[in-house]
């Protein structure tokens, strides 16, 4: 499984770094794509200091051109793809009355254009490969099925994503590809600025907020050929928040109860 040819797109922070350090560790070459330029340059050259092949490539998902560069860059490096990690996406959040057209547009445009983009342009590379094992992930948020009166824009291309992922892994399947999606719900590093860590981790069954790696393994894991039989699947990695009735944490007897 060692020496794959892997692209991660928002690599620069967060759950996106967190995935190219976890295929750098198993020995794959690596092309880290992210708007932040300064951010995926100095991914790459830690990476690099430590022995992976690892190119980057300043990128707009949302941007046609952008993602040829991405697939163009790749193949130039290793001459094929073998696994696509999607994780560029924006939050947005506003009043639904007082979200404007364009908002609208610029969300949609990198959050579902973005992505529908680079899979298109990676699962045409499968197919020319003629060879089976490709894999696509696709991170997103845990409103691709929960929502909030003031993510409507946001929400709705989350939903869109987990839609469009099970209808890609359709397309790939006859080609012996897959694709599947990670959703992410409280992890740390993609937490809104003003939220209140403790407060957030208290809403959690697990009681405690994710670390990037976690869903890094995650994903790994489903870009393996350990999942090989699984497609067109979607795994929540939330420590449990999805499947809590309502927003209230236990209190404190049920606390001592579940000890």
């Amino acid at each position: 499984m060692s020496g794959r040819s892997v692209i991660v797109t928002g690599a620069a922070h967060g759950v996106g770094a967190a995935c190219a350090r976890r295929f750098a560790a198993a020995g794959d070459r690596l092309v880290l794509a992210d708007r932040d330029e300064a951010g995926v340059r100095a991914l790459a050259e830690e990476l690099k200091r430590k022995g992976v092949e690892a190119a980057f490539v300043h990128a707009d998902g949302a941007n046609r051109l952008h993602v040829h560069n991405i697939v163009a860059e790749t193949l130039d490096a290793y001459g094929r793809i073998d696994v696509l990690t999607h994780m560029a996406y924006e939050d947005y959040s506003a009043p639904f009355l007082e979200t404007t057209e364009d908002d609208f547009d610029r969300v949609v445009a990198l959050n579902l254009k973005g992505a529908f983009l680079i899979n298109q342009a990676v699962a045409k590379q499968f197919i020319k490969q003629k060879a089976q094992g490709g894999a696509i992930v696709n991170l997103m948020s845990v409103e691709a099925i929960t929502a909030a009166p003031d993510h409507v824009a946001f929400a709705t291309t989350q939903g869109g994503l987990h839609q469009m992922t099970k209808a890609v892994a359709l397309a790939l399947s006859p080609f012996g590809a897959r694709a599947n999606s990670v959703g992410i719900g409280a992890i740390a590093t993609e937490l809104p600025e003003e939220s209140d860590e403790e407060e957030v981790g208290a809403s959690v069954p697990l009681r405690r907020i994710g670390a990037p790696e976690e869903v890094a393994e995650t994903v790994f894991f489903l870009a393996s050929s350990a999942a090989s039989y699984i497609t067109g699947q979607s795994i929540f990695v939330d420590g449990g928040r999805m499947i809590r009735s309502g927003d209230a944490a236990p209190n404190a007897d049920e606390q001592d109860a579940l000890r």
